[in-house]
């Protein structure tokens, strides 16, 4: 009876101990499933924070770039006692400032500087408007006659070029840059540009002299003086030795071109001013056999 009562107690006593760590983990496993909903509602409510913190004050823009208020976030305390220190220190502040009258004045009078201020920047925002239409309306004719007139001087300077078996061209530089029509008042930028070709298969090129020859240049030139006399109106012209430096062929032309441009009758009868005027050409040495000396209206001296 002994023996077999021994084992009894101890299989009793086993079985409390088993009842008691299930009882204890069932308390653990209700307590798991409290502290699971709990973490599960703190991760709701955190998603739905951070979704109202995005729309109210995003860290994003649009196209993923980081915005200021990021860095400015960064620049906070980030533990309780340095923001407890910051508020101390805030405070402080606040309680330091004292009435002042003379600095209130001095606020007022700043903001009455400021609006006057104001209202004068807009009264000469108005009058810039005003001038920069004013030069509009005289701008906009006197640039429609000169580019006529470049026109013109274009058309007979690729004529004159053409007949020395070349090219060119003539145009206004008005100083616009990609199409910014608020540059055209840069009056220092505005320039004739002549352009020219000596050689067939080669394109037009700005006339510098980096790029042509000297004899090239002269001829340019003087195709070029010789297209704007004909649109200025002058009793006499005089060149002195206009021809230096050109090779024979071209100053043949040349000579050629200054006789017909220069005996040309007057285009109207009554009209003085219509008249192409005198020609003076002074020159150390001409080429023999100039069949243009010929012309009954040219004199050596």
């Amino acid at each position: 009876f002994v023996t077999l009562f021994c084992p009894l107690l101890v299989f009793s006593a086993h079985s409390e101990n088993l009842a008691d760590k299930r009882a204890e983990h069932s308390a653990l496993e209700e307590r798991m499933a409290q502290v699971t909903r709990q973490f599960n509602e703190a991760k709701r409510q955190m998603r739905d924070l951070k979704t109202k913190a995005d729309s109210v004050a995003p860290m994003k823009d649009a196209d993923g770039n980081e915005l200021p208020l990021k860095a400015q976030l960064e620049e906070l305390p980030e533990t309780l006692d340095e923001v407890e220190a910051t508020i101390e220190e805030a405070v402080a502040k606040i309680n330091s400032i004292q009435h002042n009258p003379s600095v209130l004045r001095l606020y007022e009078e700043r903001k009455r500087e400021i609006e006057e201020t104001r209202r004068e920047m807009e009264g000469l925002s108005e009058a810039q408007n005003a001038k920069r239409t004013h030069m509009d309306s005289l701008r906009i004719p006197w640039e429609n006659s000169l580019i006529n007139v470049v026109n013109k001087v274009n058309v007979l300077f690729g004529q004159y070029m053409a007949e020395l078996g070349n090219a060119g061209e003539v145009t206004l530089e008005n100083g616009v840059v990609d199409g910014d029509s608020e540059q055209w008042a840069n009056f220092k930028d505005w320039g004739v540009q002549i352009k020219v070709r000596f050689r067939e298969k080669s394109s037009l090129q700005v006339l510098t002299a980096q790029v042509q020859s000297g004899g090239e240049r002269s001829v340019s030139t003087i195709m070029y003086l010789m297209a704007l006399q004909e649109l200025m109106v002058s009793p006499f012209r005089c060149v002195d030795e206009i021809n230096q430096g050109l090779d024979e062929r071209n100053e043949r032309l040349v000579f050629k071109r200054i006789v017909t441009n220069s005996t040309k009758p007057p285009t109207d009868q009554l009209d003085k001013r219509s008249h192409c005027g005198q020609y003076f050409l002074i020159t150390p040495k001409l080429l023999p056999n100039l069949t243009d000396m010929e012309n009954e209206n040219v004199t050596i001296l």
